[in-house]
């Protein structure tokens, strides 16, 4: 379903109730329905709300774009927290952004190497608590969030002449006789460097690691050589990999993360969180630089923003509708 339809969907009271209980219900909540009665009108109005300004976002032009697609990450975010956390918010701490960033910009500013920093509370700090999203680093810059999503990959490299580390990796349907479960066969690209060029046992013990769940035990070695690793797991394990740190799906293409191993690329949303911050903190109080950029066209920066933006508007509400589908087997 797509996710704007899947969303809707939430922004009737029955359903919404409905929907709440049932989360609650599998996180094993003793008062599910009580807390979802409390907490309906809450989440139908956040996903209402959340649509509002995206919609309006499509309508306006890159000058105040940030800002509006920036509330809406924001109410997206509060719905999925509302599913997860029946009590939010406990506080009005947890209502705060959780992050800050430089409130004067110096007089040569260059966007790709602006810092955001996270807080010790706020929603950011609070999701990535709940989703053990840890350890937060003290800053984060703008070009290694960019870098942290698959999608920036080509247009950060044209810009900057830097790959990020994310590789394709091949996958298709295993046909083998007599086989009593349908598995995919995953084939990594050759590297020189990276934890792909690991030996095949170390490499698995090392995304086994990374993960809550027992996603590669059931992982079979088909071959390793010098150009590829082929691994063959159950289809039915196979989206587990969306919830794994170095693995990406976007739009049917999987991507691996073959970085350093002590980096570890942040979740999807909070990248988008925290690029969004920035950018929406730049329309509201640097106006001068903010003005420059949307207005000349000879700005690198300015590419890849508009195609940020553009990614964004296409990919968030998937994304919050994934990890809202991925603990509800009725969603």
């Amino acid at each position: 379903m797509e996710a704007w339809s899947f969303l809707r969907l939430l922004e009737t009271e029955p359903a919404a109730r409905s929907f709440l209980s049932d989360y609650y219900r599998q996180q094993g909540v003793e008062v599910a329905e009580r807390l979802a009665f409390q907490q309906s009108s809450r989440f139908l109005f956040t996903w209402r709300q959340a649509r509002a300004f995206y919609e309006s976002a499509e309508k306006t032009p890159l000058s105040i774009k940030p800002l509006l697609l920036f509330y809406g990450c924001v109410h997206l975010l509060k719905g999925w927290l509302i599913a997860i956390d029946p009590g939010y918010p406990q506080n009005s701490r947890v209502l705060q952004h959780g992050v800050t960033t430089r409130k004067v910009k110096r007089s040569n500013y260059q966007f790709l190497k602006d810092e955001v920093r996270p807080q010790k509370e706020g929603l950011f700090s609070h999701l990535a608590q709940l989703h053990s999203v840890s350890p937060l680093q003290d800053r984060y810059a703008i070009q290694e969030l960019l870098t942290y999503l698959p999608a920036m990959r080509e247009p950060l490299q044209a810009v900057t002449g830097h790959a990020a580390p994310w590789v394709t990796v091949r996958w298709e349907k295993l046909q083998r006789t007599g086989m009593e479960r349908e598995e995919y066969v995953l084939s990594f690209p050759a590297a020189t460097e990276g934890t792909l060029t690991y030996s095949p046992e170390t490499f698995l013990q090392f995304l086994s690691r990374l993960t809550r769940s027992d996603l590669f035990s059931a992982v079979t070695w088909l071959d390793s050589s010098g150009e590829t690793k082929r691994i063959a797991m159950p289809a039915s394990s196979f989206p587990i990999l969306e919830s794994h740190p170095l693995f990406s799906i976007q739009q049917s293409t999987l991507y691996f993360w073959n970085g350093d191993a002590a980096v570890l690329p942040l979740p999807e949303w909070a990248s988008h969180y925290l690029l969004l911050y920035v950018l929406s903190m730049l329309s509201r109080y640097d106006t001068e630089w903010w003005g420059e950029l949307t207005l000349t066209h000879s700005y690198s920066e300015q590419f890849l923003i508009e195609f940020f933006l553009e990614h964004h508007v296409k990919v968030f509400p998937t994304v919050i509708m994934r990890q809202m589908q991925k603990n509800n087997t009725l969603a």
